[in-house]
């Protein structure tokens, strides 16, 4: 046996050679286990209680808008976000199946590696930046319990990290790695556990913080006071879509893949209510706090004025030194670092290596599953050198920023596909066959209706992205375009994606297997006035689709 028969995972190869694993096939009832609590938990940790979450709001202060302004677009941007995650999860949630197989629908049998193959460019740039955010919180737990670690500040990578963070950046990833062997359906008591830790966490670092600066700190009645100066003007209410835009934008990556975490849910409602309520409150809760927090810390740490401790493991190392090391403070910062720590272990195996190593599974399903697309992330974080992604909180936005220009045109051809042109349906059968045969091979396996919906969607936005990561003057129209990239996007990609399908018409719009295939059970549910059935024997002739 050769050495890539041996590096195969188990297959299931169908006659035209279209090849599926355990990991990209529908889920059957025994893996879908998330009821709509789990959904809520999953939030928790994915979506706001997490270093993510923390500076959502506090690094929308570089735009210069006041506090209370940061707040408000972080209120309406994450109401928009709840929406359009339900939305986004719903052919999961129906149809069991994760986010690469549905891009097979719009882009075809061969053009979903585009969508694919950008979704997993951003997974991994946003797995490495997870793991170096809990490499900087072990740090500084390291520091608390030893303050000599501090010696370890020889400076690397141009100065934008040490040895004490690439130290630390190693011992987090040893730290991950036994968790990449826990399945997906089974993460319900390790949820439970980072909820446990960050929740208390966060909620005893406003009480003390407020406390002691007797209030909410000078910060959120001035934000000259570190430093920024207010947006005033028209260019205020463009700050203000800006950062609208931007709440978006910074989550639109796990927007798009949503099906590859409702797909485990036991039932198509189950993901409804507990992300609609989940989404924009604890992103709103836990981005308040930090604010507050950041706030007060400009009051109670003078030594820093004019800067922004935004990130929770900067906010605590500058508490510990604060207090020259005293034992009281090391063992607030050791208790607070180590539950922030536990939360990124939730971002880098939950959020970002369950839906990068989907990509994987389904890119290279005969030799990747979701554990070793895991693995394989690893090597990769190591590679994309985040921590020069992370220097400074204006560069970190505009990188985030960016992730919008190219996902909301994608997201909106999914849209469009999904509710609009197929009205819910899908032939499932036809995603796992790569061949003419299948109703989505489209012309060679393209759908060119997506990638000219996609590129007008994107071209919009472009110029003033590059303009934006130039630096430099706004481009005038061009600029504020780009502010507005996702929902933009979207929209335009939408349309375009419309009028391109009513022009020459896709095949196969309204049929539907006629038999559960893959016994996911719970079928007849999601084609409505179908009673369908699964074949009982093998050699059973089976009628290919039922027009609905």
């Amino acid at each position: 046996m050769s050495l890539l028969q041996r590096l195969q995972v188990d297959v299931t190869e169908n006659e035209d050679s279209s090849i599926s694993n355990k990991d990209t096939m529908p889920l059957p009832p025994s893996r879908r286990t998330y009821g709509p609590w789990t959904f809520v938990v999953l939030w928790v940790i994915t979506g706001s209680f997490n270093i993510g979450g923390w500076t959502t709001g506090s690094s929308l202060i570089a735009y210069g808008l006041n506090v209370w302004q940061c707040m408000i677009t972080v209120i309406v941007g994450n109401l928009i976000v709840g929406v359009m995650c339900v939305l986004s999860g719903a052919p999961g949630a129906k149809w069991h199946v994760g986010f690469p197989i549905i891009q097979k629908a719009c882009w075809g049998t061969r053009g979903f590696y585009f969508p694919v193959i950008q979704r997993f460019f951003l997974a991994c740039i946003w797995f490495s930046t997870q793991v170096f955010w809990g490499g900087e919180c072990l740090k500084t737990f390291f520091t608390a319990l030893w303050p000599s670690y501090r010696s370890l500040n020889t400076p690397l990578a141009n100065g934008t990290m040490t040895t004490g963070d690439f130290l630390a950046f190693i011992l987090f990833t040893i730290l991950y790695l036994p968790l990449v062997w826990i399945k997906p359906e089974r993460y319900k008591i390790p949820f439970l556990v980072c909820c446990s830790c960050i929740i208390p966490t966060v909620l005893a670092l406003l009480i003390w913080f407020a406390v002691k600066a007797r209030g909410g700190g000078d910060l959120l009645h001035d934000v000259s006071t570190a430093g920024v100066i207010q947006a005033r003007g028209t260019n205020l209410a463009w700050m203000f879509v800006l950062g609208i835009c931007t709440n978006i934008s910074t989550i639109s990556v796990h927007i798009f893949v949503q099906s590859d975490y409702t797909r485990y849910a036991r039932r198509p409602k189950d993901q409804i209510l507990a992300q609609l309520v989940m989404v924009p409150l604890g992103t709103i809760v836990v981005a308040l706090i930090g604010i507050i927090c950041t706030s007060c810390a400009a009051t109670l740490f003078p030594e820093y004025s004019g800067t922004l401790l935004w990130e929770p493991y900067e906010l605590l190392s500058a508490l510990q030194l604060h207090y020259d090391d005293s034992s009281h403070a090391r063992a607030a910062v050791a208790f607070a670092s180590l539950a922030f720590m536990v939360a990124q272990f939730g971002q880098v195996v939950a959020n970002n290596g369950v839906a990068g190593g989907l990509d994987l599974s389904a890119l290279l399903p005969r030799y990747f599953n979701i554990r070793r697309g895991m693995l394989l992330l690893t090597v990769i974080s190591f590679i994309t050198q985040p921590w020069q992604l992370l220097n400074g909180a204006s560069k970190f936005l505009t990188v985030l920023g960016g992730y919008g220009v190219f996902l909301g045109p994608m997201t909106g051809v999914m849209f469009c596909d999904y509710f609009v042109v197929r009205r819910r349906l899908y032939k499932l059968s036809d995603l796992y066959h790569n061949g003419p045969e299948s109703i989505y091979h489209y012309s060679h396996g393209i759908n060119w209706r997506a990638a000219i919906a996609w590129a007008m969607g994107v071209w919009l936005t472009l110029p003033g992205f590059a303009r934006r990561v130039q630096g430099g003057d706004p481009l005038p129209g061009w600029s504020n375009m780009y502010y507005m990239s996702w929902p933009l996007g979207t929209l335009v990609s939408m349309l375009v994606y419309y009028v391109a399908h009513a022009v020459k018409p896709m095949p196969g719009i309204g049929l539907a297997d006629e038999y559960d295939f893959f016994s996911i059970g719970g079928v007849a549910e999601v084609i409505d006035g179908q009673d369908l059935k699964c074949p009982r024997e093998k050699d059973e002739k089976v009628p290919s689709a039922v027009k609905v």
